[in-house]
């Protein structure tokens, strides 16, 4: 079915209304060309019900940008006429740049925009949580980087484990790291001074869900759960092909349903799922403390290791499955991906969650699989979002200089 080139709404008069148009045409084309397949102006056209003129002058204009890259379509019958030419997306001059923050780690990764990844590098802490000083250094280092090979960033996103209000770009609460009332899109924003950079923060399992679903274990899948299994535990959800958000953006913070009586939580609160599941949840259970240091991925895939794992594990499993079980039947998932440090565990929690949920009311049909990006996925979604809002139309492709 042809794309929909027309922006929604009213229809406006004027300049203002002819480059919204202008870029919501140019953000089709785009996501035509986004999964790096060749194709010809005709083809644009007939895919996104665009008039051939205006594909012909939207490709001239990412010519100029130096986002298209033309070549020689193969001849379907030697020796009859010309070869057509066909535009493919080069994403070199443009990225995302996407931060996970986490209680003793910070993770980046880089897209170029086609979602090619450029670099990705995670950097320990040992001393506490990272600050937003200390987050707001490591952007303007990435940022640095990222200019001297001659590209520019269309976006900066951060993946916290907390309380997002998106809309304000503010960590509302994230206990684990000591940020509260954060206003941390404002503070990057400022502190980055980069005119057009697009800076926003979002919660890290709702990014790691977007990037399960587009790059991931999840690939094709339009309604999933993802778990994020760090010092915490939170979900992103996917719902109809998007993120879902709730009325506050508050949706998703399964850590503190209370699936146990009388276990302590860093909230304040007793009984949360992240409490008897989380790290904190590992330690108690097993008696193995996590090192100076140490990721919550290796501490998992220490615990994994030890001989009587499955015996130990046993708690943590029956939290998983209250929590998994009643996540199921309140969204019905076709996929719950258990990531970060629930995938060193897969092999004890996968066959029990898959035995639990088939045996439900609902009965089999959802399955379970760990994470195929592990500690990568928040930072990957992070960059993903960092690029949304060229692709949905909402701001232009910036011209050199």
């Amino acid at each position: 079915m042809p794309l929909d080139p027309r922006p929604a709404g009213p229809r406006t008069q004027g300049p203002a209304a002819t480059d919204e148009v202008r870029r919501r045409n140019t953000a089709v084309l785009l996501r035509l060309l986004r999964d790096g397949s060749a194709r010809s102006r005709a083809d644009l056209a007939r895919l996104s019900g665009l008039a051939k003129a205006t594909v012909g002058a939207i490709v001239g204009d990412l010519e100029e940008l130096g986002v298209i890259l033309e070549a020689p379509a193969a001849r379907d019958e030697p020796g009859r006429g010309r070869p057509g030419t066909l535009v493919r997306l080069d994403g070199r001059r443009h990225a995302g740049i996407g931060i996970e923050v986490n209680v003793d780690y910070v993770a980046v990764t880089v897209l170029d925009l086609t979602g090619a990844e450029l670099w990705f590098e995670r950097t320990a802490w040992g001393a506490g949580p990272p600050g937003t000083e200390q987050v707001l250094r490591l952007a303007r280092e990435h940022l640095d980087r990222l200019h001297a090979t001659g590209a520019s960033a269309l976006g900066l996103t951060v993946a916290v484990p907390g309380l997002i209000d998106r809309s304000l770009g503010q960590v509302v609460d994230a206990p684990n790291l000591g940020w509260h009332a954060e206003p941390l899109a404002d503070r990057l924003a400022a502190g980055l001074s980069s005119p057009g950079l697009v800076v926003a923060v979002d919660n890290d399992a709702n990014c790691a869900a977007r990037a399960e679903s587009l790059q991931g274990v999840a690939v094709g899948e339009t309604d999933l759960v993802y778990l994020t299994g760090t010092v915490g535990l939170g979900a992103g959800v996917i719902a109809g092909g998007e993120v879902l958000r709730g009325s506050r953006g508050l949706a998703g913070e399964v850590g503190h349903l209370r699936v146990g009586t009388d276990q302590p939580c860093a909230c304040g609160r007793t009984g949360c799922w992240e409490a008897l599941a989380g790290q904190r949840g590992l330690v108690a259970a097993t008696g193995l403390e996590v090192a100076a240091g140490e990721d919550p991925v290796a501490y998992a895939a220490r615990v994994a290791a030890l001989p009587d794992a499955a015996t130990l594990l046993e708690p943590v499993v029956a939290a998983m499955v209250r929590g998994v079980t009643g996540l199921a039947l309140g969204l019905d998932p076709a996929v719950v991906v258990l990531g970060g440090a629930f995938v060193p565990l897969a092999d004890v929690l996968v066959p029990a969650l898959e035995q639990a949920l088939g045996a439900g009311f609902t009965g089999p049909g959802t399955r379970v699989a760990p994470s195929s990006l592990g500690l990568h996925a928040a930072s990957v979604g992070a960059a993903l979002d960092a690029l949304d809002a060229t692709y949905a139309g909402r701001r232009s492709l910036p011209r050199a200089g």
